[in-house]
């Protein structure tokens, strides 16, 4: 149920942002947000499974050594779009 949730909200972000007039992203900001989604899924894929296999430390450890360089990622993504479209 987790993965239908988190595509459906993905699949909505997706869409607003190839439709939506006020944001355009170039294709290095795509590129970013891009690597920064698929390695926060797969933080959230290996948490979830250490959990379920009783290892939380190995879970905390995957999501702080995977899913922050993911975070960061899409962050940058983000705010370099923000930028471009408050100085235009």
């Amino acid at each position: 149920m987790l993965w239908l949730i988190i595509g459906l909200v993905l699949g909505a972000a997706v869409y607003w942002l190839v439709t939506t007039e006020k944001v355009k992203l170039t294709w290095y900001e795509w590129v970013l947000a891009l690597l920064g989604v698929i390695l926060l899924l797969i933080a959230i894929q290996n948490y979830s499974a250490s959990q379920v296999e009783l290892e939380p430390r190995a879970g905390g450890f995957l999501l702080l050594l995977i899913g922050l360089p993911g975070l960061i990622l899409a962050a940058v993504a983000g705010v370099l779009a923000f930028l471009r479209a408050k100085k235009a």
